[in-house]
């Protein structure tokens, strides 16, 4: 604990809005309550909320999942992450749930979007899985937005698991989502995909949603990882254009970890192809 509050003072005194960033965040993180609202959320087994999704964004995933593709980058980031040395500066809970990669992968490569936008990078799963559907599609960009934990050479790591032929399609924003994902919105303009995967305080989620949402193209996806800690995205899921929206539980977690997805609706008339049973809550109060 002393060494980090040496750290972020030396942080305060070379660069003093990451210091304010860094303290803004931990003050939020220790206020949150981490009482898991797991229970709120109806799970999906990965199969039928894969097929929920291919009817609710017109494509067949299930086929996607056997691309060569996907298979190429699983194999990749699996041979980096036994490759990571033993004083890596990020906690392994901190990795992307395959998953959860490999979904975003299919959502990637089902919608083809110009840009999409993710918070919170670590090593880089989500976005190595992300990087390699854009390679397939043969166009877009990943922007991501992360700030390095406080520890030696730390920023090195960021990504570290995305292969160099990708990274000539990614662009890194070093800060935190609550400084650095409004201004980021506005200047790149309406997005096809959003991944959330940094700070899982109720706060942070839902500023990142209410932010990224309206940015959203119709037709675009949301992907959050880490849903069961608050009611943020059951909130999210009850808007009227949310067309469809599920909850899956992390196939590599040894807890009730979930993530979600939720499809900005195509129409005008917000017509919600929902069906009850596909919903990801049960009862909230």
């Amino acid at each position: 604990m002393f060494s980090k509050t040496v750290q972020l003072l030396s942080v305060l005194s070379h660069r003093p809005k990451e210091a304010f960033q860094r303290t803004t965040m931990i003050i939020t993180s220790r206020l949150q309550s981490h009482e898991s609202c797991s229970s709120a959320y109806a799970i999906r087994s990965a199969d039928d909320a894969r097929a929920e999704l291919s009817l609710a964004i017109s494509d067949n995933l299930d086929k996607r999942l056997q691309e060569c593709g996907l298979e190429q980058i699983e194999t990749a980031v699996r041979g980096a992450q036994m490759l990571l040395p033993a004083n890596a500066p990020f906690r392994a809970r901190h990795n992307g749930d395959f998953q959860l990669a490999r979904l975003c992968y299919l959502v990637a490569r089902a919608l083809k979007p110009d840009t999409i936008v993710e918070t919170g990078v670590c090593y880089g799963v989500t976005s190595a899985f992300v990087l390699q559907a854009l390679k397939e599609n043969g166009n877009g960009h990943l922007h991501s937005i992360d700030l390095p934990p406080l520890a030696e050479n730390a920023d090195a790591f960021v990504g570290r698991f995305i292969p160099s032929e990708l990274r000539a399609a990614w662009t890194l924003h070093r800060g935190t989502a609550a400084a650095c994902l409004s201004p980021l919105l506005k200047k790149i303009g309406p997005v096809g995909m959003f991944i959330h995967d940094s700070l899982h305080t109720y706060a942070n989620m839902r500023f990142e949603f209410s932010t990224a949402w309206p940015a959203l193209k119709p037709g675009g996806v949301l992907v959050s990882d880490d849903v069961h800690n608050n009611r943020a995205f059951l909130e999210l899921s009850l808007q009227a254009d949310v067309a469809y929206s599920a909850v899956m539980k992390e196939e590599e977690s040894k807890k009730n970890n979930l993530f979600g997805v939720a499809v900005k609706s195509l129409s005008s008339e917000l017509l919600r192809t929902r069906a009850t049973a596909s919903r990801p809550f049960s009862n909230f109060n």
